[in-house]
């Protein structure tokens, strides 16, 4: 295995961490096909985990009227989404570490039709 194709492989696990994908944005293997892949994907989940976690806190915050219900509801949706976000962070970083291009589940469409939709914009 050569060097760059283990940069490529962390750089494209990288991307699935949260704000990290930018890391894959702005390094010099940044064209790979793979990276750009991966990078995307890690974006549209980052962005879509960020929306759940403030609608969630949007929700808590209607339903503070009653304390022991809004407990209830805000555990629920946060451990509900977090542990989506786990899973979807898991399967994402394993087919960046074996070089695939699985599409996440949900997200990994909208991924690749704005990956396509940059590549065919012109400069």
């Amino acid at each position: 295995m050569n060097e760059d194709n283990t940069n490529i492989k962390f750089l494209s696990a990288l991307s699935y961490i949260s704000v990290l994908f930018l890391v894959g944005h702005f390094a010099v293997e940044k064209n790979n096909p793979d990276l750009r892949f991966h990078k995307y994907q890690g974006g549209i989940l980052c962005v879509v985990f960020t929306i759940l976690y403030l609608l969630d806190l949007l929700i808590c915050l209607i339903f503070s009227f009653s304390p022991p219900v809004q407990g209830i509801v805000a555990f629920t949706l946060t451990i509900a989404i977090s542990i989506a976000y786990v899973m979807m962070m898991i399967f994402g970083i394993t087919s960046a570490v074996k070089v695939q291009q699985k599409q996440l589940p949900f997200i990994g469409f909208y991924a690749v039709r704005l990956r396509e939709k940059r590549d065919n914009r012109k400069p």
